[in-house]
């Protein structure tokens, strides 16, 4: 009699150590993949970030570097919890406090507190924001990818409300003679179009 109820009590402190175990486990919460292979870019728009000397004219080619932005799969939001960790703008953020703010959601209070916000996005997804309301982008790699022969550039003004340039013959004089504060593009406000692996459309838009 004494042996079973050792044992019972045995069992119940065994089954309690392992609900203890699985209510303390945590999430690493992680941007849904990109979908793309950086060195196979068939049909696709991406982010991307280059400078006039990645234009390679004579190969008819251009190398940039591709990024992804960062979506994260709403059930898998709406499941985290304080413990858990979330890799936001290529780190790994401790959760410690989670809000509801302005229809999104701020963990760690946010930017200003040194956290980060997440906006809610189409397609069952949120989208991680930065200052500005930029979204964060994580980088996939560099690539080199053919230019079509007839690709177009639609670019910005310095300013917001300068008229946008639609550029569908001279592309290489075009590029040569941005000014030095419009030769960077990148990934916040550039957006590359590949159809059958080729680009066909460079457009960047303005952002503040």
């Amino acid at each position: 009699m004494k042996k079973s109820i050792l044992f019972i009590a045995f069992a119940a402190i065994i089954c309690g150590c392992s609900h203890n175990k699985q209510t303390t486990e945590h999430k690493l919460i992680t941007p849904l993949p990109a979908g793309i292979a950086v060195d196979d870019l068939k049909d696709c728009t991406i982010p991307a970030a280059f400078t006039p000397a990645n234009f390679n004219w004579m190969g008819g080619n251009l190398t940039m570097t591709v990024y992804n932005q960062d979506l994260y799969d709403a059930i898998e939001i709406s499941q985290m919890q304080v413990g858990d960790t979330i890799f936001y703008d290529s780190k790994k953020l401790v959760i410690n406090k989670i809000a509801e703010e302005h229809g999104g959601i701020d963990i760690n209070g946010g930017l200003d507190e040194g956290g980060c916000c997440l906006a809610g996005n189409e397609g069952g997804t949120y989208v991680a924001r930065n200052w500005d309301d930029h979204a964060t982008y994580t980088e996939l790699g560099k690539t080199e990818v053919a230019l079509a022969d007839d690709f177009v550039i639609i670019d910005c003004g310095i300013d917001p409300k300068d008229p946008i340039d639609t550029i569908r013959t001279g592309q290489k004089l075009y590029i040569e003679n941005l000014k030095d504060s419009k030769k960077d593009f990148f990934q916040l406000n550039t957006r590359v179009t590949i159809e059958n692996g080729m680009i066909t459309e460079i457009n960047r838009h303005w952002i503040p």
